[in-house]
């Protein structure tokens, strides 16, 4: 999945200073984190003062989807998101399981990971995907809500009950997924 010279070359001591932080502390991130930053495919976002590691991506353009394309994002704990990394398969393990659309959705997501809302499954990361609008609009007829003025359509059992739908998608290569955004604390420090 990734060059493990690249990565101990990275970490090794004589290329590891104080001034940066993601260098410091890559142990600390999962082993899909580490492959999407060696790849260039995260940045880190940290800044100066922190107590939290911070690795981002660009969001997809609007513009760049077809009209027949949109997105969707997902706060998600590493139990899951370790889970679709594995399987290419969300778990059902939570009952609403909320997917939010647009870049409002990412807006609403990013609050689980800077503290603005929570949840007990802690999330650390924000998974965007990009499905089709006939999907989307498929789920938001089985359940939509407003919060905070964005959409979000609840897949779980409590919900929409479109996960089932929704995994279908990502199955058959129709909605693909990349990791937009990932917070990790930084052992040892408050």
């Amino acid at each position: 999945m990734h060059d493990i010279q690249h990565e101990e070359t990275l970490t090794s001591p004589s290329t590891t200073t104080s001034h940066d932080p993601i260098l410091r502390h890559i142990k600390q991130f999962l082993p899909h984190e580490r492959c999407l930053l060696l790849s260039g495919s995260l940045q880190s976002s940290t800044h100066p003062n922190y107590t939290s590691l911070w690795l981002s991506a660009p969001l997809s353009p609007q513009s760049s989807l077809s009209t027949t394309q949109t997105t969707v994002y997902r706060p998600m704990g590493d139990l899951e998101i370790q889970y679709l990394v594995k399987h290419n398969q969300l778990p059902s393990t939570q009952p609403y399981q909320a997917i939010i659309e647009g870049p409002e959705g990412f807006e609403y997501s990013n609050k689980y990971l800077v503290g603005h809302k929570r949840t007990d499954t802690s999330p650390s990361t924000v998974v965007e995907f990009v499905c089709s609008v006939d999907l989307i609009e498929g789920l938001k007829r089985r359940q939509l809500k407003v919060e905070d003025g964005a959409l979000s359509m609840g897949l779980g059992c409590k919900a929409g009950k479109g996960l089932e739908v929704f995994n279908e998608s990502l199955r058959c290569g129709e909605t693909r997924w990349r990791i937009v955004k990932v917070k990790r604390r930084v052992l040892g420090k408050k």
